[in-house]
């Protein structure tokens, strides 16, 4: 596990990085139990790695083992020109304005049950930009389902009555909704996600992507 305190213009957010299930734990209880989140809306989002799809491997994490090799999605090469390669959520980010969670799920030796269960509880929001994707690659992945799911785009769309928002990323919607300076360097957008120990500027980039989802879903279900 590491601990980073990342800042976003006004705001100071703690961004937990664990492949513990015990450590989920105790973060799912802190969102559980956050009085400062009132509205209970979080922040959700994935990064995803490469991995190989072998066929003669067996699709065994759900048994508490993940035997699949985690390789950079945009920089290694496969050795074998029959190699097949697919994508595969390597991280999850949950954040309820104070904290970030990052779970390195492709590296848990067992899903906890806390995080299967917190996802249902239908009296959270689950908010993001793209999050049906999000949500339908977790459920391929890890068996994670999400009772609450709000897509950012579309919510904004109604509620501004802006249409065209509805297909916009992150950035515009973060300009035209809650504006807040939003680093996002290629460099840390395309870097490999996959691997045991994340760096600062993924850490950053994870966390302030997750807290920017919170910002504008309480914002825009609560004015």
């Amino acid at each position: 596990m590491s601990t980073q305190s990342v800042n976003l213009d006004d705001a100071e957010i703690s961004a937990i990085v664990t492949s513990r299930k015990s450590v989920v734990d105790c973060h799912i209880q802190n969102f559980l139990s956050n009085r400062n989140n009132v509205r209970k809306v979080i922040g959700l989002d994935v990064e995803l790695t490469m991995i190989e799809d072998d066929s003669e491997e067996t699709e065994d994490w759900h048994r508490g083992k993940n035997s699949k090799r985690a390789v950079n999605q945009h920089t290694e090469e496969t050795k074998e020109e029959d190699s097949k390669m697919k994508s595969q959520v390597a991280i999850l980010q949950l954040c309820d304005g104070d904290e970030s969670l990052i779970v390195q799920l492709a590296l848990l030796d067992s899903m906890p049950n806390s995080l299967l269960n917190f996802l249902q509880i239908p009296d959270f929001s689950f908010v993001g930009v793209g999050i049906k994707d999000c949500v339908a690659k977790l459920e391929r992945d890890y068996g994670l389902g999400c009772k609450n799911a709000v897509d950012l785009g579309k919510l904004a769309a109604s509620v501004m009555q802006m249409p065209h928002l509805a297909a916009c990323g992150l950035d515009l919607l973060g300009h035209t909704i809650a504006p807040m300076k939003l680093d996002k360097p290629s460099s840390v957008v395309f870097s490999d996600w996959g691997k045991v120990t994340l760096n600062k500027k993924q850490i950053k980039f994870a966390a302030t992507n997750c807290f920017a989802y919170f910002k504008i879903g309480n914002k825009l279900l609560w004015g």
